[in-house]
């Protein structure tokens, strides 16, 4: 089983997500944050699960604070920092289709694919064979 964290602003944005993940039934649980700082706080104060998959992290782009990439920056950051496991997988969920930030997200060290929103079920497949969990 596999834990997730949904980083979006918009409500309903988590909410599309937070169901297309409950419906594949292979996550344990579903952390939900606003913003990138809230996310940080929430995993790095979560012991990591050395025994499972992931997490995996669906990142929006365009929120308050501090936006996706720069959230995953501060990840990377943190994660060398602490020593925290390598095993964190990061998925960018969008509404932009935008080449420049596809391109972007594909030279961002541990962004590992890029979707637009909302996404649909066979999107999280996809995000599952990306951890190596389908």
């Amino acid at each position: 089983m596999i834990q997730a964290y949904i980083v979006d602003d918009r409500e309903v944005d988590r909410y599309t997500a937070r169901r297309r993940l409950a419906k594949t039934g292979r996550f344990t649980a579903v952390h939900e944050a606003e913003d990138g700082r809230i996310f940080l706080d929430k995993l790095f104060d979560a012991e990591p699960k050395l025994d499972e998959p992931g997490p995996l992290v669906l990142m929006d782009i365009s929120m308050p604070f501090m936006d996706g990439f720069e959230t995953v920056e501060a990840l990377r950051a943190r994660m060398i920092e602490s020593g925290w496991p390598e095993n964190v997988v990061v998925v960018i969920v969008s509404s932009s289709g935008a080449p420049k930030d596809k391109q972007r997200a594909a030279e961002t060290p541990l962004v590992r694919g890029y979707f637009e929103k909302p996404i649909k079920v066979d999107d999280v497949e996809v995000m599952l064979s990306l951890m190596g969990a389908a």
